[in-house]
């Protein structure tokens, strides 16, 4: 809980802004409700709003709170599986030039939202690891007298 409570308020607006507009814009991109932009090939359900809700969450956390280093390839990793998992398989040009459609139809759509899973735990387990290192430097400053009384800044 200390882990969370160090999070200042405007890094708690910029996350919601971030994943506000990330949860818009890849909702859009993939069609899971009806634009003039984009059209679905494949049927949407419960699974495909719940993987892109948790990851546009993920992505405000992760880019909404400042840490001195970070995690970024597990969370870029994680957040391509995560898009995967929600997203058109037919749709996306990039499996298709990798596979053929039959190949993503026959094999990669019954297991699309487990690999949606994976990248949620794994941008997870990223996040987690930049809110733990957040902690470990404020507390080594704070200790060390580098930050003063009451000051959450890094």
């Amino acid at each position: 809980m200390k882990i969370l409570q160090q999070i200042s308020i405007r890094e708690k607006l910029s996350s919601l802004i971030i994943a506000s507009s990330a949860f818009l814009l890849m909702g859009t991109m993939t069609a899971l409700w009806s634009n003039p932009y984009f059209i679905r090939m494949t049927e949407e359900n419960v699974w495909d709003y719940l993987i892109l809700s948790v990851e546009a969450l993920l992505i405000g956390l992760f880019l909404g709170i400042r840490a001195p280093r970070c995690a970024t390839k597990k969370a870029g990793i994680g957040g391509i599986l995560s898009f995967f998992g929600f997203g058109c398989s037919v749709c996306n040009k990039f499996l298709l030039l990798l596979f053929s459609s039959t190949f993503i139809l026959t094999y990669f759509e019954p297991v699309r939202h487990y690999v949606g899973v994976l990248g949620i735990l794994l941008f997870s387990h990223a996040l987690l690891q930049k809110l733990l290192l957040r902690h470990a430097v404020l507390c080594e400053k704070y200790f060390n007298g580098e930050v003063a009384a009451g000051s959450k800044k890094m």
